[in-house]
């Protein structure tokens, strides 16, 4: 009797653990089944625990029922062999703060079709996305050093796909395969030293390399060699205005110069280069952005809106999902609806006008303001702890009455060697590195 009991207890154990919907997959992250919907839930902060093949994670026992993603803000990693097989899932949606795609993190998620990859991602490792058979088109951001082997490998439908300046590495195979690939952009100046399997079953007289104007003669090595050439314009006009623009790839820079109102819709259809762009240089001469500008573009963490710019026309910044830091001068009295709407990852605005403009709240529509920081003049604080929207962020008064530099640092609050990172701006002094307040980061 005693030895059919432990036999009972033992079994409920297991059967508990097969059909387990809930429990950790990081130190600091959960994950959650939901069969109501069908969806999967990471949550949580830090890396995502590695799988193997031999040692699935933890919710594949549903790779067959699995229809969602929902992958929260927090998690810095997704692990090997993540989501593996799970043939149903149509979309992923990858949140800021992640740096490294593991290991065939996404393969076999043969129903995927819509990927977003964020700006902060360094690695794709080895077949991460390989059998991904209803991916059309892949956007990597500025920043991603690393694609693996057999990253995308057989994904038959992949039709469009960005590579980033930044990408230093492209392992053997990484494109095998992508038999519909018809529009490849590289955004290197000197194109990436690559074996030749890199792009077996890929035919490359039908599939454009568009490249750099200042750098086509670079791809004159092989297997790039073998491509159709085609070249993106790397400086231009805004249509009859007086403002024209630059791009520099390698370090993700655009740059704006001259005078004027820049155009409604002036990079609505800038594709791929929105997500190559990580520093923008605006002019003094600037006297308003039109109406979605410089929405999309995922890479920009920084910006600095120069004094003179009296409006910010409708969704201007929408989208800027990596966007971390704003300055507002004191010469911008409008502010149109959802100038910086969907700006997921904003931490810190200063805003330098005495009197708190009159916005709506969908100005900042999808941002926990309640948990950003703003930063007003001297002896503005009460203005703005009454005033609509504004009243709802984390308002401190600048500890120098100038504001702040050119980089985003408070003059007053710490000396010494300023360090630019991914478009940040740090101090380091006596061994020790502060943030923009002036606060010591570890």
């Amino acid at each position: 009797m005693r030895k059919l009991f432990t036999l009972f207890v033992a079994l409920a154990a297991s059967v508990g653990t097969l059909f387990a919907e809930s429990g950790y997959c990081g130190a600091n992250l959960t994950w959650f089944y939901n069969p109501s919907d069908s969806s999967l839930t990471i949550s949580g902060t830090g890396p995502m625990t590695n799988y193997s093949e031999d040692n699935h994670a933890p919710w594949y026992e549903y790779y067959d029922k699995i229809t969602s993603l929902n992958l929260e803000s927090g998690m810095t990693t997704i692990g090997n062999y993540a989501f593996f097989w799970l043939s149903k899932v149509k979309e992923a949606n990858i949140p800021e703060g992640v740096t490294s795609i593991g290991d065939y993190a996404f393969s076999g998620c043969a129903a995927l079709d819509w990927l977003y990859i964020p700006y902060g991602v360094k690695t794709i490792g080895q077949s991460a996305f390989a059998f991904c058979i209803s991916l059309f088109r892949v956007f990597m951001p500025y920043g991603v050093t690393s694609i693996g082997g057999g990253a995308f490998g057989f994904c038959t439908e992949l039709y469009f796909v960005a590579i980033p300046a930044t990408v230093t590495t492209i392992g053997d195979q990484a494109f095998y395969y992508c038999s519909d690939l018809r529009y490849l952009d590289n955004f290197a100046t000197n194109p990436q030293s690559i074996n030749a399997n890199v792009f077996d079953g890929v035919d490359k007289t039908k599939c454009t390399l568009y490249v750099p104007d200042y750098a086509e003669a670079n791809y004159n090595k092989p297997t790039w060699i073998e491509f159709s050439k085609e070249t993106f314009e790397s400086s231009g006009n805004f249509g009859t205005s007086s403002l024209s623009y630059s791009f520099d790839f390698e370090t993700g820079t655009m740059t704006i110069t001259g005078t004027g109102l820049m155009p409604d819709d002036s990079f609505s259809d800038g594709g791929s280069v929105l997500n190559q762009i990580n520093k923008l240089v605006l002019p003094s001469g600037l006297t308003g952005i039109g109406e979605y500008n410089f929405v999309h573009f995922s890479a920009l963490t920084f910006l600095k809106i120069p004094d003179g710019v009296a409006i910010l026309k409708r969704a201007a910044f929408g989208g800027c999902h990596a966007l971390e830091t704003v300055e507002i001068p004191s010469s911008t009295a409008i502010i149109e609806d959802y100038v910086f709407a969907d700006c997921y990852s904003l931490k810190t605005v200063y805003n330098l006008a005495t009197v708190p403009q009159s916005i709506n709240a969908n100005v900042f529509d999808g941002v926990e303001i309640s948990k950003c920081t703003l930063y007003v003049p001297q002896g503005c604080k009460a203005a703005y702890e009454a005033a609509p929207v504004w009243k709802d962020f984390i308002i401190k008064e600048m500890a120098a009455p100038e504001g702040i530099d050119e980089v985003g640092i408070q003059p007053s609050a710490v000396s010494g060697q300023k360090v630019l990172r991914d478009g940040l701006l740090f101090i380091e002094r006596n061994g020790k590195t502060y943030n923009a307040q002036g606060v010591e980061v570890k």
